[in-house]
């Protein structure tokens, strides 16, 4: 019962406002990339839309197979290998230039 509730220390606060930066910077990064990537003078928005426009089944298929062999090697990895920061880092990255670009030029 001589448990007391202390007040959060600033060190806290800063570990968690960092936290929250790199999380939006990640999700910055995440949504810059896509949007580059797949809008219709993307980087291959423009190759994926003539290749379901004229083999739509054939590309489903291969989607299913690219999804379901992501799965299959993940579930097989499990613990044993273990990802480090490096993609989040990346992503951050990704989302500090989109962001720079961002209040620079106004545009992703």
């Amino acid at each position: 019962m001589d448990r007391t509730f202390r007040a959060r220390g600033l060190s806290d606060v800063g570990s968690f406002a960092s936290s929250v930066v790199l999380l939006a910077l990640a999700v910055l990064g995440i949504a810059g990339f896509a949007y580059h990537a797949l809008a219709p003078q993307g980087l291959i928005g423009p190759w994926l839309g003539r290749l379901w426009a004229t083999h739509p089944i054939s590309t489903s298929l291969v989607f299913i197979g690219l999804v379901a062999a992501t799965l299959t090697a993940r579930a097989q990895a499990g613990s044993s290998i273990r990802s480090g920061d490096a993609p989040l880092y990346l992503l951050v990255a990704f989302g500090t230039f989109f962001a720079a670009r961002w209040f620079v030029s106004g545009t992703l």
